[in-house]
């Protein structure tokens, strides 16, 4: 199996969800709105000119566009490159990193096209402002997954050698 089969489906399907549900806030929802769905989940309409939790937002601004182009590119390259050198059999490595590099793609998508990344998803503790946690989006969620399960993989892996 070639591992572009595995590779182009998962990236592209989860860039074209991450890229629709962003354009869907911004077109539905004005700024700063909130839509609540659960006591502990809204959706709001939130932009985010830094990285995680608002990181870097007071960067001045061309200096924080070359960073997240730099950023950007450095990241393809590493994820790219780590694509081509893990076997096909290893779905558990290409598949995590096909979800990293839907992310990188569809946050740098925004960042370049608007300066700001839009963050929709908004979970709390029941509107307790001290148990809340930062607003993010899909492509947000590939990485944070990509990474988990890529740990995750790695610590087993690294167990089963031991016992062998």
């Amino acid at each position: 199996m070639n591992k572009l089969l595995l590779v182009l489906p998962v990236s592209v399907t989860l860039l074209l969800i991450d890229q629709i549900s962003k354009y869907l806030i911004i077109d539905k929802l004005p700024l700063y709105g909130r839509i609540k769905l659960l006591p502990f989940f809204d959706i709001v309409h939130y932009r985010n000119t830094g990285v995680a939790f608002g990181f870097m937002s007071g960067m001045p601004e061309d200096l924080r566009h070359y960073f997240f182009v730099a950023v950007f590119l450095i990241a393809l390259i590493l994820i790219s490159f780590f694509i081509y050198h893990t076997p096909v059999k290893e779905k558990l490595v290409i598949i995590p990193l096909s979800l990293i590099f839907s992310g990188a793609i569809g946050n740098s998508i925004d960042r370049m096209r608007y300066g700001y990344v839009t963050d929709f998803l908004d979970f709390h503790w029941f509107d307790d402002p001290n148990l809340h946690w930062p607003p993010f989006n899909i492509a947000d969620s590939c990485i944070t997954i990509g990474v988990i399960i890529l740990i995750l993989h790695s610590i087993f892996l690294n167990k089963k050698k031991e016992q062998n």
